[in-house]
């Protein structure tokens, strides 16, 4: 279900939203895009959304797989990483933060997929796993623990 704007700004105001990143390695590499929206616009970060209400967080992973990345992925394919906390000062409401509760998935791909870029990403590019857990004033905090994650599991 998605929520008209007064909604979803008393949702965001009043309660963590609960979201699916969506992590992707090939050769080492990890798949990144640098957002056009709030939270963390202009920011290199991974694909990912929320989960809407009465929807199964499979069919959340595949929606999103295919919106952001034009992909039909298989979710048997991802690990879950685990659940983490979120918190951004900003959010699309002005003076309003966000607070996701995330279920981050990984992949390691054996080849590169063909990407359709969506309206929420002004760019995509591949980011070595290494250069983003060293790079802090390049990538987001969470990005670099996410790559830290997978660099520790691979």
């Amino acid at each position: 279900m998605i929520l008209d704007n007064k909604k979803f700004k008393n949702v965001i105001e009043n309660t963590p939203l609960v979201s699916i990143d969506i992590l992707i390695v090939f050769d080492k590499k990890l798949l990144m895009g640098k957002r056009n929206n709030e939270p963390l616009r202009g920011s290199w970060f991974t694909p990912g959304g929320r989960i809407f209400k009465n929807e199964h967080f499979q069919d959340a992973f595949n929606r999103i797989a295919n919106d952001e990345l034009g992909l039909n992925l298989n979710y048997e394919d991802f690990n879950i990483m685990g659940i983490w906390d979120h918190f951004y000062k900003e959010s699309k409401f002005d003076n309003v933060s966000t607070h996701y509760v995330n279920l981050p998935h990984f992949s390691i791909f054996d080849e590169c997929p063909e990407i359709i870029l969506d309206k929420q990403h002004s760019e995509y590019d591949w980011k070595p796993l290494k250069n983003v857990v060293s790079n802090s004033y390049r990538f987001h905090k969470y990005m670099q623990e996410y790559a830290r994650y997978i660099l520790s599991k691979t």
